[in-house]
């Protein structure tokens, strides 16, 4: 969960591509070293941060003249789309850049090792078999790149025909007692899924984007509600409780370990928000002010802990254990983006018959500033889902907490309200 917990089934897995040295030898499936990857998650909450407040001074503002926060959040989250379409960009500006089929036999690699790992492929052994034994049941030939292993056993090693060395490291005992397969074996058998069904895995892998989806959004929906409602700080404060709930989740869902630690870290960041959470109204404030801010507290609770949820709930069924690619995390979250755009506008007609919602398009300047909230969000949830599948559910959730400081000046700013003694 955190930086320092260990691998799901205690595995580690590493792939590596043979390419000349400082070449653009792609990296799927390669996990990256501890440091590494606190390095780039630390990073990517540094662009949480800065998208966070932004987009959350963004959606105040529209909604000041335009309270319509069902269809900001829609048009906010079907802007997701373009990750995977910016990430390929990314790609092909490379001095040496890599092919589309190869960045697609990515991305299909990936999806089918989410469900192999979940056992939804149909028989997974099956697909291993296929690059055991050809047509006539006899083995392949040697493949003359690879060469002899002297490791011994507990170690697995390959080159697949794309020249990916792939090596796992084990546990047997704990396999043995678990029934789970090594890494290699997991990536050769989604590896022969992806050759064989590439539309079947995709079509499933929408399927669990659209699950994923409605949860997310829904979620979403009660802080778009919120921030409307009370002061950008609190909304923030009480949001970012979600690192509690992801840790509850991450107990209940993932096995996460019950450590004294986390367990301290996480009170300490909880007892600081409810802090800032119990600073109320200013005292010349009107009865609906304080009802209305009540009503936004309880909204971005709920809120918190639905996104706690998404969180472990993505990094469980959405983050494979042995292929590990930002590339297919911006597959995923354009997927998620997709999903909203085709599925998340079934709701628009009935908050406007239901009068709860009525449909209005914005002018100019609304529609400037919802852009302007639709990007920060795409900022945003593209540096929480990298940091998301690089560390864990509760590591991206309490380095987001740094939001709840940063959103009080900015809250002074705006609304000229003075910071409270409990911001500090």
């Amino acid at each position: 969960m955190s930086g320092d917990s260990e691998p799901p089934g205690d595995v580690t897995e590493m792939t590596e591509r043979r390419a000349e040295p400082g070449g653009a030898g792609s990296d799927a499936g390669q996990r990256p070293t501890a440091r590494r990857a606190m390095v780039i998650g630390g990073l990517s909450l540094l662009v949480c941060i800065v998208s966070f407040v932004g987009q959350t001074a963004a959606t105040r503002r529209v909604q000041e003249t335009f309270e319509h926060p069902y269809l900001i959040l829609w048009i906010s989250h079907s802007f997701w789309i373009i990750m995977l379409p910016l990430h390929t960009a990314v790609e092909k500006l490379k001095r040496r850049p890599r092919t589309l089929a190869a960045l697609r036999t990515e991305v299909l690699v990936a999806s089918a090792a989410l469900l192999v790992q979940r056992g939804q492929a149909a028989d997974p052994r099956q697909y291993r078999a296929v690059q055991t034994a050809d047509p006539d049941g006899a083995r392949p030939a040697a493949d003359p790149r690879a060469t002899a292993d002297p490791r011994p056993a507990g170690h697995a090693s390959g080159v697949d025909a794309d020249g990916v060395r792939v090596r796992a490291t084990f546990k047997d005992d704990e396999d043995e007692e678990s029934g789970a397969e090594p890494a290699a074996g997991s990536i050769e058998s989604a590896r022969a899924l992806a050759a064989r069904r590439p539309w079947w895995v995709v079509v499933r892998v929408a399927a669990l984007a659209a699950a994923l989806v409605g949860l997310l959004n829904a979620s979403a929906y009660l802080w778009y509600v919120a921030v409307a409602l009370t002061s950008m700080s609190k909304v923030t404060a009480i949001y970012n409780t979600s690192c509690f709930f992801a840790y509850l989740f991450s107990v209940l869902l993932l096995g996460e370990r019950v450590r004294l630690a986390k367990c301290a870290a996480v009170g300490v960041s909880i007892v600081g928000v409810v802090l800032m959470a119990l600073a109320g109204p200013d005292a010349g404030a009107t009865a609906a002010t304080r009802s209305s801010e009540l009503l936004g507290d309880a909204l971005s609770l709920a809120c918190a802990c639905g996104i706690g949820l998404y969180q472990v709930l993505y990094k469980k069924y959405a983050v494979p254990r042995d292929f590990h690619s930002l590339y297919a995390v911006n597959f995923m979250t354009s997927l998620l983006g997709l999903s909203t755009l085709a599925l998340c506008w079934l709701p628009v007609p009935a908050l406007h018959a239901a009068r709860i919602e009525r449909f209005a398009l914005p002018n100019r300047a609304q529609a400037l500033l919802i852009c302007a909230n639709a990007l920060a969000g795409v900022a945003f949830n593209a540096g929480f889902m990298i940091a998301l599948a690089l560390t864990s559910p509760l590591f991206a959730a309490v380095g987001v907490m740094l939001t709840i400081p940063v959103m009080a000046v900015v809250d002074m700013a705006m609304q000229g309200q003075l910071l409270a003694w409990n911001v500090f």
